[in-house]
C-alpha cells in the first residue's frame, strides 16, 4: 500500500468515530466524534465502512473473465448479495492462468448512516491498515475485535468477530479463517506474525501470542489511516441510491442551466438582430428619402418611354416579330397556327411532325438575337394525332404590362 493524501478520512475507531485530516503541511490530525461542521472544510471525505458492514470474499477466477461480473454472480449464487448492493472486485495477484480477486459488497449500518451524506468516496476500514511484514492485522473497531489477512502487503480477507476480548473464541475464529484461506490457496502459509493496533494490554497481547502461536507486534496510540492505491468504493445501498438521486438532480440542474443559457443566448441574438434590423431600416429610409426625387423622375421617364416605344421600337411591331419567328422554323413539317403580340407578350403556337422538331423550334426561338428581349416559357408538347405534335410558347418583355383582374 502507498499512502496518498486525502482531505479527510472518517474511520470507526476503537470506541468512537475518528475524523483524520491531512493538511498540506504538518502531521495528520484526529478528531473524535466529528460533526457535519467538522467536515465542511474538506473537499473530499472518504468514509471507511466498519468491517462488520462489508462482506469480503477472496475468489480465484480466469484471467480472461470479467472480475466484477463473476464476483457478483458468485455472491448471488451464495445468497450473500443484498438488494441494491454493488459488488467490487479488487485484483490481488495472478498465478499462471488464474487471478485472485477480493470481492467486496457492503450493507447499511445505523452507526455509519449519519456520515453517508458527507462522503464523496467509500472504502473498507480493513484496507486502511498497514501490515508491514505481518501476515495478519488485529484491531478494535467500535468495541468489536476485527482481523484481516495480508498477502504480499495486500488485504485478501477480513472479518469482524463480535468479540470484545482476544480470548479463545476470537483466536478460534481467526485460526479457522486462516486454515480455510490456506486450503483455498489464498494464503501460502498459516500466519507467523500478527500486527496489533490500538490499546491492547500486555495480558491480551500475551494471550494472542499464546493462542495463535505467532509473533505479536503491537502498535500503540492513534494510527492514521493509509488509503490504498487501488480504491474499492463499496458504497452501501442507501448511499448508492442517495448518490444516484443526487446525480439525477445535478444532471437536471445542469440541463436546466444549459437550457437557460441557450435561451439567454437566443434572446440576446434576437435582440441584437432586432437592433441591427432597426438600424438598417432607419438607414434605408434615409437613403430612400435622399433618392426619392431621382427615383420619381426615373419612373416618369420609364412610363413615358413605354408609351412612346410602340411608335419607334421595331421590337414592338407585330409583323417584324412574326418574321423573326418564321425565320426560325426548322423544317417544312413545322407550321404556325397562332401568333399574337399584345402588351409586350408574344404568344406562338404551332404543330410539328414530332416532339424533336417542336423542341428544336423552341430552342431556336430562345437563341434568336431578334427575340432576345423576351423571357420565354414553353408548355410540354402535346400529341394531336398521328405524326402531329402541338406546341405553345410565350415570351414576355421586361416592360410587359401586367393584367390585374
Amino acid at each position: 500500500m502507498t499512502r496518498q493524501i486525502s482531505d479527510a478520512v472518517l474511520r470507526p475507531g476503537p470506541v468512537e468515530w475518528e475524523l483524520w485530516k491531512f493538511p498540506a503541511k504538518g502531521d495528520p490530525v484526529c478528531e473524535l466524534n466529528p460533526t457535519k461542521k467538522s467536515t465542511s472544510g474538506a473537499q473530499r471525505v472518504v468514509l471507511a465502512l466498519p468491517a462488520r458492514d462489508v462482506l469480503a470474499l477472496p475468489l480465484w477466477i480466469s484471467t480472461q473473465a470479467n472480475p466484477a461480473e463473476l464476483a457478483e454472480l458468485e455472491l448471488s449464487s451464495r445468497h450473500l448479495l443484498r438488494r441494491n448492493a454493488a459488488v467490487q472486485a479488487i485484483p490481488i495477484e495472478t498465478r499462471e492462468n488464474r487471478a485472485l480477486v477480493l470481492a467486496l459488497t457492503s450493507s447499511d449500518d445505523a452507526d455509519a448512516a449519519p456520515y453517508f451524506s458527507l462522503a464523496r468516496e467509500f472504502e473498507a476500514s480493513a484496507r486502511l491498515w498497514e501490515s508491514g511484514d505481518a501476515d495478519v492485522v488485529v484491531w478494535r473497531e467500535l468495541g468489536e475485535l476485527c482481523f484481516s489477512f495480508f498477502l504480499n502487503g495486500k488485504c485478501v480477507f477480513f472479518s469482524a468477530t463480535g468479540e470484545t476480548s482476544p480470548g479463545p473464541a476470537f483466536c478460534g475464529a481467526l485460526t479457522r479463517a486462516a486454515v480455510r484461506l490456506k486450503s483455498e490457496a489464498v494464503l501460502n502459509r498459516l500466519p507467523a506474525k500478527a500486527r496489533v493496533y490500538g490499546g491492547f494490554s500486555e495480558a491480551e497481547l500475551t494471550s494472542l501470542a499464546s493462542e495463535l502461536r505467532v509473533d505479536v507486534e503491537s502498535v500503540s496510540g492513534p494510527t492514521p489511516p493509509t488509503l490504498p492505491t487501488l480504491r474499492s468504493n463499496p458504497a452501501p445501498p442507501v448511499a448508492k441510491i442517495a448518490e444516484s438521486q443526487r446525480n439525477g438532480r445535478n444532471k437536471l440542474a445542469k440541463i436546466g442551466a444549459a437550457v437557460a443559457i441557450v435561451y439567454l443566448v437566443f434572446v440576446a441574438a434576437l435582440a441584437t438582430e432586432t437592433v441591427l434590423r432597426s438600424l438598417t431600416l432607419t438607414r434605408l429610409r434615409a437613403e430612400q428619402a435622399d433618392i426619392a426625387p431621382e427615383a420619381e423622375a426615373a419612373q416618369k421617364a420609364v412610363t413615358e418611354w413605354r408609351e412612346f416605344r410602340h411608335a419607334v421600337d421595331p421590337l414592338s411591331y407585330a409583323i417584324d416579330q412574326l418574321a423573326a419567328v418564321a425565320r426560325e422554323i426548322p423544317a417544312d413539317q413545322v407550321r404556325l397556327t397562332q401568333f399574337s403580340l399584345e402588351n409586350g407578350r408574344l404568344l406562338v403556337a404551332g404543330e410539328a411532325a414530332d416532339v424533336g422538331q417542336a423542341y428544336a423550334f423552341s430552342e431556336k426561338i430562345r437563341a434568336s438575337p431578334a427575340l432576345a428581349d423576351y423571357d420565354w416559357t414553353a408548355r410540354q408538347p402535346q400529341l394531336a394525332g398521328k405524326s402531329k405534335v402541338r406546341f405553345e410558347m410565350e415570351g414576355v418583355r421586361p416592360d410587359a404590362k401586367i393584367d390585374i383582374q
